[in-house]
């Protein structure tokens, strides 16, 4: 369904966004950046290309960026996030040379409902009280690693 536009914002609606088109991939990630960041055992995103995203900004708010060095694959990841409400908007990976966004699925409109996770990542770090959604494959680390 190309067609998808999907529409989110940080917590305090300073930036805004809209994703045209479907995501390559919505997965349920374990590794420790994303439950620190999260505040909870996991989080779930959605992968998309830089070019489906559309960013807009208001007076008061801009995007600022955080740089980990410190990742699985040795690759830097860039932490997009509002400067006025601090939320976290996307990681851009660097294994992809900054053409896939990693979209927090929470912030678009309905996101948690529309985009069912179809994979975990770093399920080896998984909390024993948490339990698999069913047909949802699991990888011990991040696909391909």
């Amino acid at each position: 369904m190309a067609d998808n536009v999907y529409r989110g914002s940080c917590l305090c609606g300073g930036i805004s966004f809209q994703v045209h088109g479907s995501p390559e991939k919505v997965f349920m990630c374990y590794c420790q950046d994303c439950v620190k960041n999260s505040g909870a055992p996991y989080q779930v995103c959605a992968k998309f290309q830089n070019a489906q995203l559309h960013v807009e900004t208001s007076l008061n708010a801009t995007e600022g960026n955080f740089v980990i060095t410190k990742t699985t694959s040795g690759a830097e990841k860039h932490k997009r996030f509002c400067t006025r409400c601090g939320c976290t908007l996307w990681t851009i990976p660097m294994t992809h040379s900054g053409e896939a966004v990693i979209l927090r699925a929470a912030l678009l409109d309905q996101g948690l409902e529309k985009l069912r996770p179809e994979a975990e990542f770093f399920a080896s770090s998984k909390p024993s009280w948490v339990k698999s959604l069913d047909n949802v494959k699991a990888f011990d680390t991040m696909p391909g690693r």
